[in-house]
């Protein structure tokens, strides 16, 4: 497979240049001012990370909504040990008939209260639902607040790339310029081809363009962090310095780290939850007593006496059987929806960190390895060109690997925080960060 970073054979030569005697060749006057020296990235400290990620939890309408379902669990919890409210019953007999039974003289009038007795178990389910559903929806609010802080930082990510993209281009267009000077004079002493003018002419326009497109690219990756952060643009600079500060992954277990996954922790929660079900539903089976207790009064006689009922529904066409069949599968289905979630979950660790080690090596080799010989190609391209020993087209080919390897650096930079963004999602990093962190102010 060839390597991406080979030199080209000219680098290699114009490399040798620099160890040729000085009373090899007499130096000639370059007919072009001296090369400038290739920038080094502009590190600024601003408006940090952890700014972004506060203002966005605190202005967030995702959280809050979850925020409501959890209350709204609260709510269902509370509901779930409430009784069947009690019935209370009138009733009158032998009245406005005829003979004896004309009016209410010979009336009989009963009142009573009624109350269904739930048995079985079914309040015990009830609220080991409910219970279980209160948990679920504060996992799903902590994986809310997990996926917030992961697109807050990757777009965070993508802001400083596309900012140091538009620092870059507008390098590459000031260099565009200054060696279509440097071409401009050797064209007019007639020590170089007017093509090459041409060339460096349509390099500037290139250059033009690209700068333009950065810009964009910059201006919608800034409106997509400050919507994430509850604003309608980005006032302050951000952290460039923090861009750059990238640490070599730790070769940890990773599936250890996984434990703290609200959404790996939910499995469980999810499958005594449908074990409630399943046993709601074989209570349900179980027929609820109707008790009553009333006192009647025989108008005719003026006596009074107390009446003691009980009342069972008989489970003869409806014993509940295809909910509890259906709950049964419920819980099979469930176990195996969590046992490929998990599958998923760790095999989604183990991408997102090996893309983090791979993007780490990446930036490291570009920055100690290949940047410094592109750098030092160019300069040595571009000071032969000026002594004429290199044609134009070598410095062109030299300053676009240069400003490839600059792009490469920045892209290897952002794919590490985007790949570092959803490890520290899937293992809840951030989130027991911030647990402490509140309960340090507490």
């Amino acid at each position: 497979m060839p390597n991406p970073y080979k030199l080209p054979v000219w680098l290699l030569c114009a490399t040798m240049l620099t160890s040729v005697p000085a009373y090899a060749e007499p130096e000639k006057q370059p007919d072009a001012p001296p090369p400038a020296a290739v920038a080094a990235p502009v590190k600024t400290t601003g408006f940090t990370l952890d700014d972004a990620i506060a203002k966005a939890l605190a202005q967030s309408p995702r959280l809050k909504a979850f925020g409501s379902g959890v209350a709204a669990a609260k709510g269902e919890q509370r509901q779930a040990g409430a009784w069947v409210n009690p019935e209370v019953g009138l009733e009158a007999e032998n009245v406005a008939g005829q003979g004896a039974y004309k009016g209410f003289d010979s009336a009989e009038v009963t009142v009573g209260v009624t109350q269904e007795i739930t048995i079985g178990g079914k309040i015990s389910a009830r609220e080991s639902i409910a219970g279980k559903g209160l948990e679920i929806a504060s996992l799903d609010e902590q994986a809310a607040t997990l996926d917030v802080i992961r697109d807050v930082t990757t777009a965070y990510a993508d802001v400083v790339a596309a900012e140091e993209n538009v620092r870059l281009a507008l390098e590459q267009k000031e260099l565009a310029v200054d060696v279509l000077k440097s071409v401009s004079v050797r064209v007019g002493a007639a020590a170089a081809p007017l093509i090459q003018k041409s060339r460096a002419e349509v390099e500037r326009s290139t250059a033009t363009i690209a700068l333009d497109k950065a810009n964009r690219e910059r201006d919608i990756s800034r409106k997509k962090l400050a919507a994430l952060m509850g604003e309608e643009r980005l006032t302050l600079p951000l952290d460039s310095a923090a861009f750059y500060a990238i640490a070599k992954p730790e070769a940890a277990s990773l599936e250890e780290k996984l434990k703290a996954n609200p959404d790996l922790v939910k499995l469980n929660s999810r499958l005594e939850q449908s074990k409630a079900r399943l046993d709601l539903e074989q209570a349900n089976a179980i027929p609820d007593p109707r008790l009553s207790v009333g006192v009647r009064d025989f108008r005719d006689s003026g006596d009074q006496a107390f009446i003691v009922g009980v009342s069972l529904p008989i489970p003869v066409f409806n014993a509940n059987r295809g909910n509890i069949e259906k709950a049964r599968h419920e819980v099979s289905r469930t176990e195996m929806d969590n046992r490929q979630l998990a599958l998923n979950t760790s095999a989604e660790l183990t991408q997102a960190h090996e893309r983090m080690e791979n993007a780490y090596v990446q930036a490291e080799t570009l920055k100690t390895e290949i940047l410094p010989s592109a750098d030092k190609a160019f300069r040595l391209a571009r000071e032969g060109y000026g002594l004429g020993r290199f044609p134009y087209l070598e410095v062109l080919d030299a300053q676009r690997s240069l400003f490839g390897v600059k792009q490469q650096q920045i892209e290897a930079i952002r794919e590490f925080h985007t790949a570092k963004a959803q490890v520290e999602r899937l293992t809840a990093t951030r989130l027991s960060t911030l647990q402490k962190s509140g309960e340090n102010h507490e």
